[in-house]
């Protein structure tokens, strides 16, 4: 296996967290919030070759940076089809009609199944609940994973906006997220770092 170095960036007016990982000068970005212009200089200035960019889901905040990122690298994009739906209601509701010009992006349909992301095995799970969309990124080797907005520290995402549901939410962290290792790394789309074993024990929506 390769060793990843795992960067996180806050970006954007709701303070996204949008990650760099790479591998020598090979990299992937999982998201890309809105204003990326600090991870735009970091690939600039290490001159880093990004294959591809992966999306955990489709809610303006954590893809309002990707034409920018793809104009820079040329990289692939992969989500899951089933958030398009959004790209067609208003951003009041957690959509981005208002922005749809600006996301004028092709996206590569992926769904649950195992993939190689630089040169190391990787699990995409589908974790629905925040949205019917949302993808989480499992990489057994490195001991992490990325949730999106389906988890946080002692917290989860929620479930109120347009595709969000509550029962979905929970069944995808209680049967994809909590039966791996304990000390699994959880990178989530806003805030801190957490692990699995520390949402189990404290997370007060399972506790």
């Amino acid at each position: 296996m390769k060793e990843i170095k795992v960067e996180t960036f806050v970006l954007g007016p709701l303070e996204t967290n949008s990650y760099l990982l790479s591998s020598g000068n090979d990299a992937v970005v999982i998201d890309c919030g809105m204003e990326p212009e600090p991870m735009l200089q970091a690939i600039r200035e290490r001159q880093l070759n990004v294959e591809a960019i992966y999306l955990t889901h489709m809610h303006l905040d954590h893809i309002g940076g990707v034409s920018r990122l793809q104009e820079l690298t040329g990289a692939k994009i992969y989500g899951n089809n089933k958030d398009l739906y959004l790209h067609d209601i208003p951003l009041k509701e957690g959509g981005s009609l208002e922005y749809k010009r600006m996301l004028n992006f092709e996206i590569n349909d992926l769904s649950q199944g195992r993939i190689t992301i630089l040169g190391n095995p990787v699990m995409i799970l589908e974790t629905p609940g925040h949205t019917p969309g949302s993808l989480s990124f499992f990489f057994p080797a490195q001991g992490c994973i990325f949730v999106g907005d389906l988890l946080f520290m002692i917290s989860v995402g929620r479930t109120d906006l347009p595709g969000g549901n509550r029962d979905e939410l929970h069944s995808s962290i209680q049967n994809k997220i909590f039966i791996l290792p304990g000390e699994t790394k959880v990178f989530s789309g806003h805030g801190p770092m957490t692990t699995v074993k520390h949402e189990i024990r404290n997370n007060p929506q399972f506790v």
